[in-house]
């Protein structure tokens, strides 16, 4: 059966607006990571062919998620993280993030793992991330901040619970999917 329980992310949520102190232990506590679940968000378009930049790049580990806020160019510093190749980044669907991100600041990434090519490999149908919350955790994942506006002056607890939920959802599902080897229950 199966549990319908929200996912929540519960750990230490830090959200960076600018360059500081904050700023400068978040980057030092990324770079001593192993692998974090990675997203981005962007103000929603409503229009085909449209793309808002980046407001919001997310990393979590198990207990700490970093949200850093892009208002202007992407620090040279998050670009490090994101260009590391000891870093292993984990997100769902995250060619276009890292194509958008590409073409702003021309970086390289680096160990980036996207969950949907290996639940692709190990047979299901449907790799979105709410999808494989419910199938390989037995969590519901809640989408109703996803169309928020992102570039707003001020995220809610909301949004930054969701950013959050995000990015720790990855990590999870990466390690439910390594760990489970072939087990895992298939649709």
């Amino acid at each position: 059966m199966v549990n319908k329980d929200t996912l929540i992310f519960k750990g230490e949520i830090v959200i960076i607006s600018n360059k500081g102190d904050t700023f400068n232990q978040s980057i030092d506590y990324l770079k001593k990571q192993k692998k974090v679940g990675f997203d981005t968000e962007s103000k929603p378009t409503f229009q085909k062919g449209t793309l808002n930049k980046i407001s919001l790049i997310q990393f979590a580990t198990y207990d700490k998620a970093l949200l850093f806020r892009i208002t202007d160019n992407i620090a040279d510093e998050i670009i490090e993280i994101l260009s590391n190749p000891n870093i292993l980044k984990i997100g769902n669907g995250i060619k276009n993030d890292l194509q958008h991100i590409t073409k702003i600041t021309g970086f390289v990434p680096e160990s980036f793992i996207d969950i949907q090519t290996i639940a692709k490999d190990k047979g299901y149908n449907k790799v979105n991330l709410k999808y494989l919350c419910k199938e390989i955790l037995n969590k519901h994942l809640s989408k109703k901040q996803q169309l928020s506006n992102w570039a707003a002056p001020v995220l809610t607890r909301d949004q930054c619970i969701y950013a959050a939920t995000d990015a720790y959802a990855c990590l999870l599902i990466y390690d439910a999917l390594l760990n489970e080897r072939d087990n895992i229950k298939k649709e």
